[in-house]
């Protein structure tokens, strides 16, 4: 039997000496949070080393190359895209924010897959069926309006190799256009505002600049840009119920192609070299779109409600998890 010298309250016991932690400085607490580095702060990280990227490697490269600056040109000012534009410019900026934000993830010590854009599954069943979706909604948005008067398909602009050729360039390109926007607009930075202000908020927020952005295209228009943000809003949507973004590469990379080769008509406002169809569209703006294209037109809001309800039957909310993920069910 052991007997202590000292019970703890006696006079002779020496108290342990308090352990004392530095209280986190006012400024670290403004940058940094319990899971590193806040979600704002992130965020403009991202977005100012994309920004410094794109000023630095396609400014410059442009400024270089006389016959780049031209299809860009072309592009910007005159609204005339080319498969050219596309399978240049496009996996250029695709390359220049996935570096973006594998960078970033090296600094949060996170995985890339948690992105939005994980390589198991990449262009598997998911993005298939996007692909489905999005044929379906401009072939179905293409028929309202011939039904109504207001297109007219026309003959066909292509034939033989030609048709082929462009055929498989348009269809290149409008992958590379949906891998790289809405892995700009909803992989890393909806993942990073969604930890911050919750799935909902972050959506609305990045939704509404990706619409804002189509602003800057020739012959875009509020309408347009109201309905690029319904199509966000939908596109996070389907990133919320699959958890990633493949189902929404699909559907983005299928109504890009479908309007600008299949139909022929203006896309955000931008017209297309090299399409199918010698088409026309005639009539009211609010059945056409006008310069905007059909995503102008009162069809394209009606027809993204009964795909919000359709989806909402079709991919059911996954009760069996228990946190969801900040860019979608879970990866």
């Amino acid at each position: 039997m052991t007997i202590d010298s000292d019970p703890p309250d006696s006079p002779g016991a020496v108290p342990d000496s308090p352990v004392t932690t530095a209280a986190p400085s006012s400024l670290r607490k403004i940058f940094i949070g319990a899971d590193g580095i806040r979600a704002g702060w992130r965020f403009v990280i991202f977005v100012a080393l994309f920004v410094i990227f794109v000023l630095v490697i396609v400014q410059g490269v442009m400024r270089s190359i006389p016959w780049l600056h031209e299809i860009a040109r072309q592009a910007q000012k005159e609204g005339i895209v080319t498969p050219q534009f596309e399978l240049i410019f496009e996996p250029v900026l695709l390359g220049l924010a996935l570096l973006t934000a594998g960078i970033m993830s090296r600094i949060e010590k996170r995985r890339f897959a948690g992105y939005g854009i994980p390589l198991k599954g990449a262009f598997g069943k998911l993005f298939w069926q996007g692909t489905l979706w999005g044929l379906g909604f401009e072939t179905a948005e293409t028929l309202v309006m011939y039904a109504l008067g207001g297109f007219s398909f026309g003959s066909l602009a292509l034939a033989g190799i030609s048709l082929v050729k462009f055929a498989v360039l348009w269809a290149i390109g409008m992958t590379f256009v949906g891998l790289y926007e809405e892995f700009l607009f909803r992989g890393y930075v909806q993942f990073t505002l969604a930890s911050g202000m919750g799935f909902w908020p972050a959506a609305i927020l990045l939704s509404a600049a990706f619409g804002g952005a189509h602003l800057f295209n020739p012959g875009e228009g509020w309408v347009g840009a109201l309905s690029v943000f319904t199509f966000g809003m939908f596109a996070c949507f389907t990133l919320r119920r699959t958890g990633n973004l493949w189902f929404a590469i699909g559907l983005h990379a299928a109504g890009d192609y479908a309007e600008t080769f299949l139909f022929s008509v203006p896309d955000s406002g931008l017209r297309a070299t090299g399409h199918l169809l010698n088409a026309s569209v005639h009539g009211p703006r609010w059945l056409t779109g006008g310069a905007i294209g059909p995503e102008g037109s009162a069809i394209a809001f009606a027809l993204f409600a009964i795909m919000f309800a359709i989806f909402h039957w079709a991919y059911p909310a996954k009760t069996n998890q228990a946190t969801p993920h900040p860019a979608g069910q879970g990866q």
